[in-house]
């Protein structure tokens, strides 16, 4: 097993010295976005699904560029709600964070991207006062579109599971569209 990373590595460096050097990004970003958590039956109850509206702010780096791909990190905190059917409304908050891979090449404006990402999510599944809180982990596929210098617009859909109330797991899923303002 040992050899098999070791080799990993050896040929991971190889890649990136033989590549054409390029400058590392970091980036913040502010989005619109609307979530959707799924329906879940279980042996002690069931759940029904609901959507809310929010927002995602978040910051990514490149941590090994590898020519026209980006390999790097991303971190992102969600803050959505409605005011749904009941008193206390649809609440969805979660903090994510994980690793990035991305197409970058200053021959085309658009640079579309994949993320992994984990974290802890809290809801109150629109029945509650207060929200608990749960494990939860998302992929995100997206698409950033230069405006200008240092200026992207991001579309992204993201989708994965969160803890339910009454056991197992609710499919996540969210749409977003902002801003991106890459620092260097």
């Amino acid at each position: 097993m040992l050899r098999l990373w070791a080799t990993f590595l050896v040929l991971g460096c190889a890649l990136g010295l033989g590549c054409r050097s390029a400058r590392a990004q970091t980036g913040i970003y502010a989005l619109a976005s609307g979530g959707f958590v799924g329906s879940s039956v279980t042996p002690s109850g069931s759940q029904n699904s609901y959507s809310q509206f929010g927002g995602a702010f978040g910051l990514y780096t490149t941590l090994l560029p590898l020519g026209p791909l980006r390999l790097g990190a991303d971190g992102r905190y969600i803050i959505e709600s409605s005011s749904g059917s009941t008193p206390y409304g649809n609440q969805l908050r979660s903090g994510l964070i994980g690793p990035r891979l991305a197409f970058f090449s200053h021959a085309v404006p658009f640079s579309p991207y994949v993320q992994l990402e984990i974290g802890g999510a809290s809801t109150n599944y629109g029945r509650f006062s207060s929200r608990s809180s749960s494990f939860a982990y998302q992929a995100q596929f997206g698409l950033d579109y230069t405006l200008f210098p240092h200026i992207d617009t991001r579309f992204e859909y993201g989708t994965g599971d969160i803890g339910s109330d009454v056991g197992g797991r609710e499919g996540m899923q969210q749409i977003s569209l902002g801003i991106v303002v890459r620092l260097f």
